[in-house]
């Protein structure tokens, strides 16, 4: 395999842009392959009468596996999966942060920020206008 880069499994710690853009074309591809099988499971679950507990509770259980199974695969590829198909890239400050089905990865949050604290790559990388503390300070009238 002499040029071809690699990506390491399950390697965790910390990622550039480029390298957290790098694994998102597997994680987007493996997020769409298991939230087709999770939605085809849940369109199924509609349709069961609720007299059928045991097909519900068989059902809701493969749902279940599908959703574990997808959570490991995204941890062995060292991103960090925080709820239903989104997935944190951890950047050293905060984390990219990426849901199916966005194309690209194009946010970034604090750590403690979550997706509603979501802002775009372009806006946290522009320069950002900050007053000089002396320009707040407003002299009291005499």
């Amino acid at each position: 395999m002499e040029g071809r880069d690699l990506i390491t499994i399950n390697r965790g710690g910390v990622f550039s842009l480029e390298q957290a853009r790098t694994v998102l074309p597997i994680i987007r591809r493996i997020t769409q392959e298991f939230s087709v099988k999770v939605e085809s499971l849940m369109a199924r679950l509609e349709t069961v009468n609720l007299t059928q507990t045991e097909t519900i509770m068989r059902l809701e259980a493969e749902v279940n596996d599908f959703i574990k199974a997808w959570h490991e695969k995204i941890k062995k590829l060292g991103a960090r999966p925080k709820g239903l198909w989104l997935v944190d890239f951890d950047s050293g400050d905060g984390y990219f942060c990426w849901k199916y089905p966005e194309s690209d990865l194009e946010y970034w949050h604090s750590y403690d920020g979550g997706f509603n604290g979501r802002v775009s790559l372009l806006e946290r990388s522009s320069p950002q206008k900050t007053k000089s503390f002396d320009s707040e300070i407003q002299p009291e009238p005499t």
